[in-house]
């Protein structure tokens, strides 16, 4: 099987347009597959972000379902009442446990632990902490992170409490994040890297 890269968001219902201004930043002959999961509100329509997605990027949004393996530039969403996880290389769906629900932990976990070194996470505009425990598991993999910049964030408490674990490589606003990996995608492996220094938060947000 092979082994593509995919990339795992996090993200917030409440700020689509994050998710939005980076998938349009993606180009369309994409070497990596996305699987976006969500913190859905009681009575929130999960067909919500798919049904727009059509005109802000030039991915295939596809169904997901249990045991689909990613496919590179393809997009994979957040199922109602579902927790998603990466194991052996395929999308596993499990029902959602009662409690405190934290979809981007669980999802980053699990790639750190599927992909080691190759896995990447994202955390978006969102509230809460959700996605800092998962960026310490990549990180931990050897993975890369990414968060979005505090500034640039309608609900910015997800990114802020990634950045403060230390174990995010990037902070820059979505479309940023998607160049960055295009860029990446495309830099010899063995070719020395220098990750570009993380900006303070607080600082204005420069167009």
């Amino acid at each position: 099987m092979d082994r593509i890269s995919i990339v795992a968001v996090a993200s917030s219902t409440g700020d689509l347009e994050a998710v939005y201004e980076f998938l349009s930043a993606l180009p369309a002959a994409c070497a990596q597959a996305f699987v976006i999961v969500q913190h859905l509100e009681a009575g929130r329509r999960e067909t919500l972000l798919a049904e727009t997605l059509a005109n802000r990027t030039s991915l295939k949004t596809v169904d997901t379902k249990d045991g689909v393996v990613p496919e590179q530039g393809h997009i994979y969403l957040t199922r109602a009442n579902a927790t998603l996880t990466i194991v052996d290389g395929r999308i596993s769906l499990i029902p959602s446990a009662s409690g405190l629900h934290r979809p981007g932990d669980t999802l980053f976990t699990s790639l750190a632990a599927d992909r080691g070194e190759s896995a990447i996470g994202i955390v978006l505009s969102g509230g809460g902490s959700d996605g800092a425990l998962g960026v310490q598991a990549i990180k931990k993999a050897g993975g890369t992170t990414f968060a979005q910049y505090p500034g640039s964030a309608r609900f910015p408490s997800m990114p802020i409490n990634a950045i403060e674990t230390g174990c995010v490589k990037f902070v820059m606003r979505p479309n940023e994040i998607a160049r960055e990996l295009t860029r990446l995608s495309h830099l010899d492996a063995s070719a020395e890297y220098s990750a570009p220094r993380v900006p303070l938060i607080g600082l204005p947000v420069t167009a």
